[in-house]
């Protein structure tokens, strides 16, 4: 059952943040698809260890902000972090 939740939360942690939070607007781009992937292991990390939207979506906020050289909004890095969180609970209740 672990090694299921691991692929499956990975999964879902990657397609929320490429279809949902998708910060730069590429998410109806195929050849993008690979675009956040690198933001998956911190961002599973924290709904791993939180059951609170704010440390995913100040995360999410701090990328788009920092990295991005862009600003946020804090209401879809919210709305984004609910996603993740729903899906984590989703998958630890056997509807995956």
């Amino acid at each position: 059952m672990r090694k299921f939740y691991d692929k499956e939360i990975w999964r879902r942690v990657d397609e929320v943040l490429y279809y949902i939070w998708d910060p730069i607007g590429v998410a109806e781009e195929p050849y993008a698809r690979a675009e956040y992937e690198s933001y998956v292991p911190m961002v599973l990390q924290l709904v791993e260890q939180n059951d609170t939207i704010q440390p995913i979506s100040a995360y999410l906020e701090e990328i788009i902000n920092n990295r991005m050289g862009l600003s946020a909004d804090k209401k879809h890095c919210d709305y984004t972090a609910e996603i993740l969180l729903f899906h984590k609970k989703a998958i630890k209740d056997g509807c995956a």
